[in-house]
This record gives C-alpha cells, structure tokens and sequence, in this order.
C-alpha cells in the first residue's frame, strides 16, 4: 500500500510539474539606464571575415559549455536568460569548460534579478543583469543555490562569496538588429563563430509575448536538427525573455501557402518537460514582418566575458531592515588627515535596489549581511597617491517605510601586495547608528602622525618662558618651527610668533608651502 501511495503521490507531483506556467507577466517598462546600454552596445559586426560559407545547422545548446535547461521561478526570465543560459555559457566558452562538470561552473539568475526585481514577482531586461556582471561580477550556484521558493528574495551574503563572483565578468555587451535578411545572417555568423573566428560561437537573449502563441508540436519536416517543436504563430500578451542558440537553415515553415526556410533554435526556461527538451524552432519568417518591438524583438543582445582579479575590495557588513534605503559609494584620497574622498565610485549592486525588506529579504531571520564591492575600476585614478586613505559612504534615504539600523563593520583588502592580500580596517569600537544622509566611514592605510611640543624653551628679555616651538615637515618636503602663542579660548584663535623655514626664510605665508 505505502509503494503504491507512493507512486501515486509521484505521479501526481509530476503532473503539477508540468503545468503550463499560467501567470502573465506585463512587457517591463523601459529604464534610461537599458536605453544607455543599448546605444553603447548597437551596431556589432563581425571582425574578421567569414572563411568559406556557413554551414547549414549550428546547435550550441548541444555543447559543453551550456548548462542545463531549467524551470524558472516567477517573472525571472529576463535574467535567466541573461545570466543562466548566456552568461554562463559565455564565461565557460572562454575558459573552454563543462558548464554542467560543477555547480561553480553554471551561474544564478537570482543574484541579479534579486538586485533588480524590487523584492516583488517582476520581470526586467537582461541587459540589466549583464551590466551587474560587467562591473561586480555574477555568483556561481556554488555560492549562490537556487532557492526553493522565490518568494524569498534573497541577497546572498558572505565576503568571500562576492570577491569570488567579481572574477567572472561581463567584457561586453552587444545588440544588433534582427527586421531583415542582413540581420538574419548576421546573428547566423554570430552564432556560427561569434564573427572573430572563434571554433565555436556566441548565443543571444532576446525577448516576446508568449501568452497565446501556437505551436506545430509534432513538426516532422526537413531538419539537420531534429526538433520537433515550431512556433506557428506569434504570441499576443506576456512578455517572456528566452535564448537563441543556433539555427537550421533546412527547416521549413508554411505560411498562406507559401513555404518559408530556416529558424532560430530557442531555449525556453520552463524546464526540459516543455516544447522539445525545452527547446524550439522561431521561424525566420517572423523577423522579416513588421511588428510591434514587444511582440518579437527588433533587437537581440550577447556579451563577452573576461576573468577579472580584484585589485581592492570593499567589505562591509551592515544590519537594516529595509534595503531599499541604503547605496554604498566607494572613496579615496591621499594622506591619513584627509577629511573627504577625492575619488568616489558608486556600487552596482545594494543601490537603493532589492525593496521594502531586511538585508538578507522578506523572509529571513536576520537582517545583517555582509558585502564587498570591487573598487578596481578606479585603482588607475589615485596611483599617485603615496598613503591612500579609503573612505566608505552609507547614504540612507527615506524609501518607503522608515528603516533603521547599523553599520558592524568596514574594511578595504587590498590585494596587489605581492607578499599577500593586505586588510585596512575601519575602527568601530561598536556599531554605529545609520543617520538619514550620507554617512562617511574611513580606513587608513597609513597612521596619522602627530607633531610634539619641543623641550627647547624660548625666552623673552625677562626670561620669562613662551609657549615651546614645534618642528614640523611641510608638504613640499621642507622643515620648519614654529610657536603659538596668545591663545583665546573663546574665539578659538591663536597667534603664531615665529615661524622658520630650513633656509632661514621668515614669515612663510601658509605651511603647505
């Protein structure tokens, strides 16, 4: 009884499993920051010219360099394609590894889309996640487990766990057209040998309505592929982010009697039960009609990937309880007296992002999360700098709810020692409360120096003593002594009575000299 209870239970677990997912998802609104990505990343071309002609089928999904097909939780499409499906096959086509060998190869759509989806079930832009890994690096599974529900909303947190993802990075992000024959081939040659000539070639995001859209689901014409699905015709609400992974010039589509060849092979995210072990054909056809951009994309998107080493990081680990309030502003200037930083880099990630909910999400029992950020990018501007001072900004804004909470600690590892990775702590005797504004936070790579009062006493003619001379270096590299004397409490003011350069030279205008 309990085997057959069992089966029962599995059978019916299986069935849910593969119900088609039913929520629509609103085609997401247009942000300036995807607008600037977009401009900056239109017009690829390939840079090398194609040898000979492209053969008639290209299927990278079949490679090792891209991980397994998936079911995606809630409206999270966008960087499941971005990230899981391009990202991660991007970054092991580099490296020239098996995606699926380890979860450290194959990486979390819900790192980014976390960032990005308000704490609420949203949709976005894939070009939003790639500009995450661009600049901070994506998190592998490792680090970064799927979760069992979505509804947590979860930020990973743990320092090692971040520098870890800032080495795999986004090198570039690339858009081009796809409304005409040109743009047809041209994701055909990228998707042959990513137009440089590589062995193998890239894959792309792009997005549509996939609510109400009809399939051939026993397609059984011409094909070096052999999949069996076909879109027939195009969705008409919910907007749905899915991957092109190759093509197959031989596959034939009939349209008002008319038969039309090739299409783009497509990945799905709704797991391996749907269309064709997740997979489908999109029927060039459709790119050569007019239609509305949501509808089917006027544009696709791929990237590159670089390995990155962080040169300094910041670490900090704050307790909030609502997140949204918080952005972090990396700094620096020169000497261990500076005041305020000279050079400022804002964080890509925990940027007034991730809503209305503690550090670690909605659901979690504890609202401190430790950070890093990657500061490399400004390493170049301050290399004059001979005793860097580096400076952490919390601003806390008024979003939503009014939060509260701490900042436990800060610092800066710096890791381009040869003789090790070294640590720049910020002295918090306990945690300090989060003001409303900017909150400014400092470590220092170097002590501050002090100046102390000489043993050598001055006398007036009735050999009374003045106050004792100091001796100090100016920041030109110069000596000189000077006394104080005629201090008024009230006022805050003193009266300089001497004042000697190394040369003899009186009455220096200003110590910076």
């Amino acid at each position: 009884m309990k085997r057959i209870l069992s089966l029962l239970l599995f059978a019916a677990a299986g069935h849910l499993a593969t119900a088609q997912p039913t929520r629509t998802y609103e085609v997401p609104k247009l942000t300036d920051e995807v607008r600037a990505i977009r401009a900056a990343a239109a017009s690829w071309a390939p840079s090398k010219p194609l040898e000979g002609s492209l053969p008639a089928s290209v299927d990278n999904s079949k490679l090792k360099y891209f991980p397994k097909v998936f079911d995606q939780k809630g409206g999270s499409c966008a960087q499941s394609s971005g990230i899981r499906y391009l990202f991660t096959y991007e970054i092991n086509r580099l490296l020239d590894r098996d995606a699926q060998a380890s979860d450290a190869n194959t990486f979390s759509y819900f790192y980014t889309w976390n960032f990005l989806n308000d704490g609420i079930d949203q949709g976005g832009f894939a070009e939003q996640g790639l500009n995450i890994a661009r600049q901070q690096g994506a998190m592998s599974l490792a680090d970064f487990p799927d979760p069992s529900s979505y509804f947590s909303f979860k930020w990973a947190s743990g320092y090692d766990k971040y520098t870890r993802a800032m080495q795999n990075r986004v090198k570039e992000i690339i858009s081009f057209e796809v409304t005409s024959q040109e743009g047809i081939d041209l994701a055909r040659r990228y998707l042959y040998d990513a137009g440089d000539g590589s062995a193998h070639g890239g894959i792309l995001s792009y997005s549509a309505l996939a609510t109400g859209w009809t399939f051939d689901t026993n397609y059984s014409g011409p094909s070096e592929t052999g999949y069996t699905y076909m879109l027939t015709k195009l969705a008409t609400d919910g907007a749905h982010a899915m991957t092109i992974v190759g093509y197959d010039d031989t596959v034939e589509f009939s349209k008002d009697g008319q038969t039309h060849k090739g299409a783009f092979i497509v990945v799905n995210s709704y797991g391996t039960w749907w269309g064709d072990d997740g997979r489908y054909y999109l029927p060039y056809y459709f790119f050569l009609q007019d239609r509305p951009s949501q509808t089917l994309s006027h544009d696709v998107t791929g990237c590159s990937c670089t390995v990155h080493s962080p040169q300094v990081v910041f670490r900090v680990k704050v307790t909030y309880d609502s997140r949204n309030d918080l952005a972090f502003t990396m700094g620096v200037a020169d000497k261990p007296y500076a005041t305020t930083p000279t050079v400022t880099l804002k964080s890509a990630i925990a940027a007034n992002q991730g809503g209305d909910h503690p550090m670690q999400g909605e659901y979690s029992d504890d609202n401190s999360i430790e950070l890093a950020f990657d500061f490399t990018e400004a390493v170049p501007k301050y290399a004059s700098y001979t005793e860097p001072k580096y400076f952490l900004t919390i601003t806390r804004s008024e979003i939503g709810k009014v939060g509260s909470g701490v900042v436990n600690a800060f610092s800066v590892i710096d890791y381009r020692d040869a003789a090790g990775p070294k640590e720049y702590v910020c002295d918090l005797p306990q945690p300090i409360v989060l003001e409303k504004g900017a909150n400014l936070f400092a470590a220092a790579t170097t002590a501050l120096k002090t100046t102390s009062a000489s043993a050598i006493q001055w006398l007036d003619n009735l050999w009374a003593p003045y106050t004792a001379p100091y001796v100090i270096r100016t920041a030109s590299g110069k000596y000189a002594k000077f006394e104080v004397t005629n201090y008024d409490r009230g006022a805050g003011r003193v009266t300089i009575k001497y004042l000697y350069q190394g040369d003899g030279t009186r009455n220096l205008n200003s110590l910076t000299d």
